[in-house]
């Protein structure tokens, strides 16, 4: 190789890793907000007892209207934090496929075939095979879990308190849901299709 040529292999290289490592400072990050989810989780299982607490003291509102808005305020906080996910995980994509065209050129550098596994970490991500297979059967079921969470469990202590705060909660969270899950199917799909495979 001439010394352009290994110049121009050092900068790739280097940024190559300098975006690997945004990457991977992303994906941590993404990985700490799931404490959130289940600081979350565990006031939705122990609301109702303190609803119950804080009725009596409050005479304006009773027991299953302070619980209704407590479960309320906790969907906004799980929503809120459930887009901020998707807007990390929407800019991880972005890393990979940057990342993709990195590896492509290195490859090259290297006279690496193209279905060589050196330099291929980012490549294999735009497999069909992690794709819908790996990422997306991992992600629903954690979707699955949030959902009884979040959901089921809120709306059964609704209906033990007030049918018609259960049937409003039950609709603004399926609403919720169902509008996560088609903004998560638009991205994998774009970022599917944006592939250099």
């Amino acid at each position: 190789m001439s010394t352009d040529s290994n110049q121009k292999i050092d900068y790739l290289y280097k940024e190559y890793t300098r975006l690997s490592e945004k990457c991977d400072e992303l994906i941590k990050s993404t990985f700490d907000d799931f404490k959130l989810f289940g600081a979350a989780g565990a006031v939705i299982v122990i609301w109702k007892p303190i609803s119950d607490l804080i009725a009596p003291i409050n005479s304006k509102l009773d027991s299953s209207s302070i619980l209704f808005l407590g479960f309320l305020s906790i969907l906004a906080v799980i929503d809120i934090i459930g887009y901020l996910f998707l807007i990390k995980q929407a800019y991880g994509w972005y890393f990979v496929y940057n990342l993709q065209a990195y590896e492509i050129e290195i490859k090259k550098f290297l006279g690496e075939a193209e279905d060589s596994q050196l330099f291929n970490f980012n490549m294999g991500k735009s497999e069909q095979r992690f794709i819908t297979g790996v990422y997306k059967t991992s992600f629903r079921s954690l979707l699955i879990v949030f959902f009884i969470v979040g959901t089921l469990l809120p709306f059964i202590a609704l209906c033990y308190s007030k049918m018609l705060y259960a049937v409003i909660y039950l609709l603004l969270s399926l609403i919720s849901s169902i509008t996560y899950y088609q903004l998560f199917r638009r991205m994998m799909k774009q970022f599917s299709d944006k592939s250099y495979l």
